[in-house]
């Protein structure tokens, strides 16, 4: 019970967060053919993700998230993922909107693979706020992109494709860095 109670303060705190951030980036690597392609599928998917979580839609949300994120939010599987996510929170989100940046490559870093970042803005008027974030994307084994890593922009007064790069890597090197002390702090 303890464990549930925990997840769900976790989800909590990411459903309040993620849907009110956002981030502007731009690469030029990920345009032209192929990478044009993949670039306007991650974006459609990072602007899907956040959609559904401002529709309240819990089970496309965590479908539009990979197994490794899902498990690192101590949830093993999607439908676990929706009994936690989906209990009410509070606020009214019918006056927010999503947008996207542009895609811009990321390198494979810490657990995560190489991908896609895409910043997302969600703004809501009545709340007069944007928080910046940073989504990483990956294909699964059928080519559909999902969200692999989200994280907030916070060092940066510009979301461009280099503070989304700096964002999704800055929170996997604190991971690794807390992994590791806690090895040390428990062998």
């Amino acid at each position: 019970m303890a464990a549930r109670l925990v997840r769900a303060a976790r989800v909590v705190a990411m459903a309040v967060t993620l849907p009110l951030s956002g981030c502007v980036a731009t690469d030029d690597s990920a345009n032209g053919g192929e990478g044009k392609e993949r670039a306007t599928a991650a974006i459609e998917a990072a602007w899907a993700y956040q959609q559904a979580q401002l529709d309240h839609d819990w089970e496309a949300a965590c479908e539009a998230t990979t197994e490794r994120l899902r498990r690192s939010w101590e949830m093993d599987t999607i439908a676990e993922c929706v009994e936690v996510i989906a209990a009410p929170k509070p606020g009214d989100n019918s006056d927010t909107g999503v947008s996207t940046s542009e895609a811009v490559e990321v390198p494979a870093f810490g657990p995560h693979p190489a991908g896609i970042g895409v910043g997302t803005t969600v703004d809501s008027k009545r709340v007069a706020m944007v928080v910046q974030s940073a989504l990483r994307l990956v294909p699964d084994e059928r080519g559909t992109w999902l969200v692999d890593q989200a994280v907030r922009i916070v060092e940066s007064g510009s979301a461009d494709s280099k503070a989304v790069r700096a964002a999704l890597e800055r929170v996997t090197r604190m991971l690794a860095h807390a992994q590791r002390s806690w090895r040390t702090s428990s062998g």
